[in-house]
């Protein structure tokens, strides 16, 4: 089971779901294995989503890469040194509870200035609401892309600034760690080439001179496919002791 939310992979439960405080410690993999007969693995969404791009994706033959979830949350993953990164009991990925703001807005976690307050749906559509564009509760990238290319007043600016949101949590990822090359999934992926080169060029103007080769970023899928099929990776993965 792919878990939008905190993990612990050897407990086989959930530790934190922030929009669905009502799944926190529910002992997910525990209950599935006792209802069906059979063993359950639980991890990280991004994670399934890496997997998914390793095996099957746009990682393929990739050294080194990360993964980035974008959405109504924010997530990503990380392949290094030829394998899938994952901490002590399933730790890491929440890379939406990393800091971009030290004083900026409470997010749903209870933190102040979490990427995820400033790169995800809630954000946009507030600022849609603020500027007044119409039926702001359904603006997505997809829509945003759309009514900027569409010449509606406003939208152009959203979209660039929604953009560079994002490229703050992926330029400090880029120093931290240099994946280098990043595969964008769930919402801006609906934002199709110009989103993905608006997050790309503010990633680039971030980032300080630096070594370590081009910084390249391709879109994924905007459906589970690719979660469905990381998380049977991980299965396969598990049950054959094959390394990630």
């Amino acid at each position: 089971v792919a878990v939008g939310g905190m993990v612990d992979t050897d407990r086989r439960s959930i530790i934190a779901v922030n929009l669905a405080p009502v799944m926190n410690g529910f002992e997910l993999g525990k209950m599935l294995t006792q209802r069906f007969g059979m063993p359950a693995l639980l991890d990280h969404h991004p994670r399934a989503l890496l997997v998914g791009d390793r095996w099957f994706g746009k990682g393929r033959g990739v050294p080194q890469f990360a993964a980035v979830y974008t959405g109504e949350v924010l997530g990503g993953a990380l392949y290094l040194g030829g394998h899938l990164y994952r901490g002590p009991g399933g730790a890491g990925g929440e890379l939406g509870h990393t800091f971009v703001q030290v004083d900026g807005e409470v997010c749903s976690c209870g933190r102040r200035g979490c990427w995820e307050t400033i790169a995800t749906l809630g954000w946009l559509r507030r600022q849609a609401r603020a500027i007044g564009m119409d039926d702001p509760d359904r603006i997505d990238s997809a829509r945003l892309v759309g009514l900027a290319e569409s010449g509606v007043s406003g939208a152009a600016e959203l979209l660039d600034r929604y953009a560079r949101n994002v490229a703050i949590g992926i330029a400090n990822l880029e120093q931290t760690v240099a994946p280098n090359f990043y595969i964008l999934h769930g919402d801006v992926v609906g934002g199709g080439e110009r989103m993905k080169e608006a997050i790309a060029g503010h990633v680039r103007r971030l980032l300080p001179a630096r070594g370590g080769g081009e910084i390249a970023f391709e879109l994924g899928e905007t459906e589970d496919r690719a979660a469905l099929l990381g998380a049977a990776g991980l299965v396969l993965s598990e049950l054959l002791q094959f390394p990630l």
